[in-house]
């Protein structure tokens, strides 16, 4: 057994398996590490007829041309780790939906949203995303340390933990919230990393007479949608069933096309005018209801990227720009489903928007194409960034 952090989440947590409604043994493509495909070849050869290479990885699990299933899913349940137990299983296959990293000597497991069950657990709890101590009898064969010179596993936590705790406000809305986190986020970017632990807490804090005035772009909402298109097009990932309906409910709230052939975003007369009724919509009936939605998401973003430590992108304004444009879609998909389905928006519906959005955005591997385009819009830019936001 080895003693690590875990997120309160994975403490409820439980596969679902064949009662998944996105599973990730359908069309995922999911890696199989070396010490694993070793595994295979000094005990169980048969095995490595459900392994191939793949563009993506050297070794990934052999999928079904027909279903897209993996060709050892039997029954909504892996024949491998039924017949040969868990340690015949990839660290992708299982560890997913955790998320492991270590500061230090001190090892950290969270989820990533992009599960279903994660979203419907994460949303149920106001503390999904904090911290506990735990015991796991396994851990991935590479666990990626975090920690920045000189400073300890304690402090780097503490860090951490404080912007988690930033989450908890229930009187602000995640927006506010997410901007100061962001504040915080470029004033420790300015000074050493030894200075965190002592200026952290302070920043955040002190962040809301920091904020710049908002600028805004009546445009935004309709390049959100054509910067997702955008990035689905440039990753060659297909779309799924769930994507697709989030998306063409996007569509249709706001009047709009996608030509996913040119990537382009055809706007009607009548665009601008149905954004802004079902976002004074929003504003009058859900966004109350809604922000505490929205906080969770914004506390397990932070969580499964070990913030600030970690995550897409290589500074923390990259980081916290990228967070703050997936932020932004997440609102604007609810918020268009919420003007489909008026004031009863299903719970079905809010997960399936969350995780839908999450699988697709949290599994790109590369910054720098969302940041040309965040570049591009000015989300980058921190008065932007609130405009966006506050839309």
């Amino acid at each position: 057994m080895t003693d690590i952090l875990r997120t309160n989440v994975l403490s409820r947590f439980s596969c679902l398996g064949d009662r998944c409604e996105d599973t990730c043994c359908q069309k995922w493509s999911m890696q199989v590490d070396e010490a694993t495909i070793e595994r295979y070849r000094q005990e169980a050869p048969e095995l490595l007829e459900a392994v191939e290479s793949s563009p993506e990885s050297p070794w990934i699990m052999r999928k079904d041309a027909a279903t897209g299933f993996c060709v050892k899913l039997e029954g909504g349940l892996c024949a491998i780790h039924k017949q040969y137990g868990d340690r015949f299983l990839g660290d992708a296959c299982s560890f997913y939906p955790r998320v492991t990293r270590a500061l230090g000597e001190q090892v950290v497991m969270t989820a990533t949203m992009s599960c279903p069950e994660i979203v419907r657990l994460a949303l149920a709890e106001e503390h999904a995303g904090a911290v506990t101590p735990a015991s796991v009898d396994r851990l991935p064969h590479h666990v990626k340390n975090y920690l920045p010179d000189g400073v300890t596993p304690a402090d780097a936590l503490a860090i951490h933990q404080a912007f988690l705790h930033a989450t908890e406000d229930t009187q602000t809305s995640a927006e506010h919230i997410f901007l100061r986190i962001a504040s915080a986020s470029r004033s420790l970017e300015r000074i050493d990393k030894k200075s965190w632990p002592q200026m952290a807490a302070f920043y955040l804090a002190h962040a809301d007479t920091r904020l710049p005035p908002a600028e805004r772009d009546a445009a935004d909402p309709f390049n959100l949608l054509h910067a997702l298109c955008g990035l689905i097009v440039a990753s060659h990932k297909p779309l799924s069933d769930r994507l697709k309906q989030t998306i063409a409910d996007m569509e249709k709230t706001l009047a709009v096309t996608l030509d996913w052939e040119q990537v382009q975003i055809r706007t009607t007369p009548q665009s601008l005018s149905a954004y802004q009724k079902i976002q004074a919509l929003w504003k009058e009936k859900a966004a109350e209801k809604f922000s505490p939605v929205l906080r969770r998401w914004l506390q397990m973003q932070l969580s499964t990227s070990l913030y600030p430590y970690s995550g897409l992108g290589h500074a923390l304004e990259e980081r916290i720009t990228i967070i703050g444009v997936r932020l932004a879609t997440i609102k604007l998909a609810l918020t268009c489903s919420y003007g489909i389905c008026g004031a009863e928006l299903p719970q079905d519906v809010v997960i399936r928007v969350i995780q839908s959005v999450s699988r697709f955005l949290d599994h790109l591997g590369d910054p720098d194409f969302s940041l040309k385009i965040y570049t591009e819009t000015g989300w980058i830019k921190e008065k932007r960034m609130r405009g966006l936001l506050e839309t």
